[in-house]
């Protein structure tokens, strides 16, 4: 019983602090909402870019997601997700993109993880 206890104390004394330090602080990506540290504008979310399929226009795009903030080139590409969101801690961000062809249809969509 006592090697349980002082198991139970290690784990909190030296492990625990050690794991949260790794999780908040090395730019890894936080497992409870991988979002967390993405400054992305109201409306975004996972699930909506998820839902962007090639063959789209514009149009339908905004119909699902709000307008993009920075616009890479205009014509053919649309971004969103800045760093810097999280209220406490370093962790990895997220940036969407979506490219279009010179008609206006999707292409493709990219979701990139940045560990900065």
């Amino acid at each position: 019983m006592q090697f349980i206890k002082g198991l139970i104390a290690f784990l909190w004394l030296f492990v625990l602090p050690v794991v949260i330090w790794l999780q908040c602080f090395t730019e890894s990506e936080f497992i409870f909402n991988p979002l967390i540290d993405t400054q992305l504008p109201p409306g975004f979310t996972n699930e909506k870019f998820a839902s962007i399929k090639p063959g789209m226009t514009k149009a339908e795009v905004l119909k699902i997601l709000p307008p993009p903030e920075s616009l890479a080139n205009e014509q053919t590409s649309w971004s969103y997700g800045n760093d810097g969101a999280a209220p406490f801690g370093d962790f990895a961000w997220f940036q969407f993109h979506i490219h279009f062809d010179n008609e206006g249809k999707v292409i493709k969509t990219v979701r990139q993880k940045f560990h900065d």
